[in-house]
């Protein structure tokens, strides 16, 4: 009953809509270069703009480009590519750069799975999925999951905390910390993918508690932006520049 229940309340849905930011910088001339972030909430309310395009601007030597970033707050990587898949085509994603093919598409997904024990399996599939809707674009990009804290998460209500303790025994052997499972599980399937890696910016948590907010898991509006300007010189632009 105890599994049954739990994988009964992982198949709930959200009903909250995501947001959507955008923000430009050197614009003009109709050749800016074209990015856009999906995620959870680590992409939601422009937490990573204007400082994602600048770093990419100035790498571009002052070329224009626009970000614009949805994210679909405390979705799972299943559930985001499901709501993707049921209410955003990618025509209607690309209206946000008049109707234009993005040139780099961002993918920040993760935290839920590991926050909420969805499995390593899950989110290697959904994962995968989430690449392959955007497979008209050259450029998709991961990033590794976040770190942030897994051990001492305190789930924030009663539903949460029994979904969470059922799930983690029922696909992680009731392990509460899974990052590095659930990262190495993706390199392990898809080392096609092309992944940027969190931890040159935060190696770990612990030690850098100051930089997130009191949940452990998400960063604060400082360091948000910091990791927006990390995502931008992280980008493989070179190949893609001279477009």
């Amino acid at each position: 009953m105890a599994v049954t229940g739990g994988l009964t309340l992982l198949s709930l849905k959200r009903s909250d809509e995501p947001t959507v930011s955008c923000a430009s910088v050197n614009s003009g001339g109709g050749k800016d270069y074209n990015i856009l972030v999906v995620g959870e909430s680590w992409a939601s309310d422009g937490k990573l703009l204007p400082e994602l395009p600048r770093a990419v601007s100035e790498r571009l030597h002052g070329r224009g480009v626009k970000a614009c970033s949805i994210g679909f707050a405390g979705r799972n990587s299943r559930l985001l590519y499901t709501e993707l898949r049921d209410k955003y085509p990618t025509e209607k994603l690309y209206r946000l750069f008049d109707g234009k093919t993005p040139d780099t598409v961002v993918l920040i997904n993760g935290v839920n799975d590991e926050i909420q024990h969805v499995g390593a399996s899950a989110y290697v599939e959904y994962t995968k999925k989430l690449v392959e809707y955007f497979s008209d674009v050259d450029d998709v990009e991961i990033i590794a999951i976040p770190r942030v804290n897994e051990r001492r998460f305190n789930p924030p209500n009663l539903y949460s905390a029994v979904k969470r303790s059922i799930l983690s025994c029922f696909y992680d052997q009731c392990q509460k910390q899974v990052n590095d499972l659930y990262r190495v599980a993706l390199w392990r399937d898809h080392p096609e993918l092309n992944i940027i890696e969190y931890d040159d910016f935060i190696d770990r948590y612990e030690g850098n508690e100051r930089r997130y907010t009191a949940d452990g898991v998400h960063l604060t509006d400082e360091n948000f932006h910091k990791y927006g300007a990390f995502i931008g010189g992280a980008l493989s632009l070179e190949k893609h520049a001279g477009r």
